[in-house]
C-alpha cells in the first residue's frame, strides 16, 4: 500500500506539473560580467494560466551548464536575506529549445493554483564562460575578453515584460544592439521588451576590456585535528593563469618600475582570509620558504596578502603551500545530547578571488575517533581511509571530501564532521611512551645483570680472584 500511494503521488505531481501553464509577467536581469567569474541576477514574476497547480518552474539560459552557484528564492512575502531557498534539480530542455540551452528544475515552495502568482529572485555564478580575445597578449597590453548571451532570458514560458542590464569593467570595443538598447557608460541595458514567445531569446556577444585575475586552482586542503589543543590546516595550490597568454619577452625592470602599466592583466598577489584565532603561519613553495607576504590582524580575522616569486601572466603557473593553525576550542564543539565532538569550518580554500576548479580535502581526526558523519550543502564525492603517523597504533580515520568547480559564493559554506571520541584516547600515546621505555629500561636491567653473573661465572675470573698476581 505504501508503494501504491507514492506512485500515485508522483503521477499526481507530473499531472500537476504537465497541466500548468506558466506566463513570467516579468523579468529583470542583472549580469556583472565585470570580472573572471560571470554573476546574474533575475527577479521574475510568475503567474499561473493553467487549469491546475504548477509545482515546479524550470530556469534555462545558454551558460548555465557553467553554472557553479545557483541560489533560488522565494520573496513574494519576504525581503531576499530572510527568504527560504528552494531545491532545485538538474533538468533536461524541453522540445523546442535552443541547441546548448541548460535547464534547472526548481521546485516552488507550495503548488501555485491556478490564476496565482509568485515572486522569486535567482543568482547564479558562471565559471569560464569569458574567452580571452586576441588569445594572446604582450606584457604591456590590456586583456580583452568575449562574452556571449543573450539579450532576453530563454525560457520555455511565455515572457510578458522584460529587462536586461549588463555591467562592464572596462571599455568596451564592440557590443551586440538589439533594439532597445542604450550603453552608459560601463553598463549595457537591453529591453524593454514585452509579450515575448517562449525560446524568443536573441543572441549577443560583448567584446570589452577585463583585467581581473582570471586565476584558477586545484586544491588540496588537509585539516588535521588534535585533541590536544590544536588544528593544523595546509592548503596545496597549484594556480593558473588562464586569460591571455603572454607572448614575446617581459621584463622585471619594467614591472618594478611601473607594475600598472606593466602588469595589467598580471596577478602580482593573492589575499587569503583567515579566522581571528589563525596563528603559526607559513607560506612556502618547492625551493623553500616565501619571505614576501604581509598579515593584517583585526577583530574581524586575518588578512595576509601572498606574493609569489614572481607575478602570473596568461599561460604561467605557480604551485605553493600555505598553513596555519588554530586552537582546538575555535573550531571543534561538543553536541549536548549525544557528546559527540563536532568540526566545524568553511570547507573552502583561504585565497579570495581563486576559481577552485577541483578541491579535496581532507579531515584527519585523532586516533580512537570512530563513526565520523559528514554535513554540507553542496555536491561532493566521499571518501574514508586511514592515516598513521608518529606513535600511531591503529591509525587515524580520515575523512576525504572531494568537489568541483568552487566561486567565491560557495567557499563560506560550512563543513561539519561530527565523531565519538573518548577523552581516554588522550593516554594512549603516553602510556605507550611509558611502556616502551619501561620495556627498553628492563631489557637493559635484565641484559645488565644477566652479563655480570656470566661474567663471574666464567673460569678465568674465577682465576684471576683466586690467585692474584705476584708483585
Amino acid at each position: 500500500m505504501a508503494r501504491l500511494a507514492a506512485a500515485l503521488l508522483v503521477l499526481a505531481l507530473a499531472g500537476i506539473g504537465a497541466s500548468a501553464q506558466l506566463v513570467i509577467e516579468d523579468v529583470k536581469r542583472q549580469i556583472d560580467i565585470s570580472g573572471f567569474v560571470v554573476h546574474e541576477q533575475l527577479q521574475l514574476s510568475l503567474r499561473n494560466d493553467g487549469p491546475a497547480a504548477a509545482a515546479s518552474l524550470l530556469l534555462c539560459d545558454p551558460n548555465l551548464a557553467r553554472a557553479a552557484y545557483l541560489e533560488v528564492k522565494d520573496t513574494a512575502s519576504v525581503k531576499d536575506a530572510a527568504a527560504p531557498k528552494l531545491a532545485w534539480q538538474a533538468a533536461a530542455a524541453p522540445a523546442g529549445a535552443p541547441a546548448g540551452v541548460a535547464c534547472r528544475e526548481v521546485t516552488l515552495p507550495k503548488p501555485l493554483a491556478k490564476k496565482g502568482t509568485a515572486k522569486l529572485t535567482a543568482l547564479a555564478a558562471y565559471t569560464h564562460v569569458l574567452r580571452p580575445e586576441p588569445a594572446e597578449a604582450r606584457q604591456r597590453d590590456p586583456q580583452h575578453v568575449l562574452f556571449a548571451g543573450t539579450a532576453q532570458l530563454a525560457s520555455p514560458y511565455k515572457v510578458t515584460k522584460q529587462s536586461t542590464e549588463i555591467k562592464v569593467g572596462g571599455s568596451v570595443q564592440s557590443a551586440t544592439e538589439v533594439s532597445p538598447y542604450k550603453r552608459s557608460g560601463n553598463t549595457l541595458s537591453y529591453g524593454p521588451y514585452s509579450d515575448a514567445a517562449p525560446w524568443a531569446a536573441e543572441q549577443i556577444s560583448v567584446h570589452y576590456e577585463n583585467n581581473a585575475p582570471f586565476a584558477a586552482a586545484e586544491v588540496e586542503r588537509e585539516i588535521e585535528i588534535s585533541h590536544w589543543g590544536n588544528v593544523y590546516v595546509e592548503e596545496r595550490y597549484h594556480v593558473r593563469h588562464v586569460g591571455a597568454k603572454l607572448v614575446g619577452e617581459w621584463s622585471r625592470w619594467d614591472l618594478t618600475r611601473d607594475p600598472k602599466q606593466f602588469a595589467k592583466a598580471g596577478i602580482p598577489s593573492f589575499v587569503a582570509a583567515l579566522p581571528p584565532q589563525a596563528r603559526s603561519l607559513y607560506y612556502r613553495d618547492a625551493i623553500g620558504n616565501i619571505s614576501s607576504s604581509e598579515t593584517r590582524r583585526s577583530s574581524e580575522g586575518v588578512r595576509v596578502t601572498l606574493v609569489p616569486r614572481y607575478p602570473l601572466f596568461g599561460g604561467w603557473s605557480s604551485t605553493f603551500t600555505f598553513g596555519y593553525s588554530l586552537p582546538l576550542s575555535s573550531a571543534v564543539g561538543k553536541e549536548p545530547k549525544t557528546g559527540r565532538s563536532v568540526f566545524a569550518a568553511p570547507v573552502g580554500p583561504a585565497l579570495d578571488d581563486v576559481v577552485a576548479d577541483s578541491l579535496v580535502v581532507k579531515v584527519v581526526l585523532p586516533e580512537g575517533a570512530k563513526d565520523p558523519k559528514v554535513s554540507l550543502d553542496l555536491p561532493f564525492q566521499l571518501e574514508q581511509s586511514l592515516s598513521y603517523t608518529y606513535l600511531d597504533v591503529l591509525g587515524r580515520p580520515v575523512v576525504v571530501l572531494r568537489l568541483s568547480n568552487l566561486v567565491q559564493e560557495m567557499k563560506g559554506e560550512t563543513l561539519q564532521v561530527s565523531y565519538s571520541y573518548s577523552s581516554l584516547g588522550l593516554l594512549q600515546k603516553p602510556l605507550l611512551l611509558v611502556g616502551v621505555l619501561g620495556a627498553v629500561f628492563a631489557l637493559a636491567i635484565v641484559a645488565g645483570r644477566g652479563g655480570l653473573s656470566s661474567l663471574a661465572a666464567s673460569p678465568s675470573v674465577r682465576n684471576v680472584v683466586a690467585k692474584p698476581h705476584a708483585s
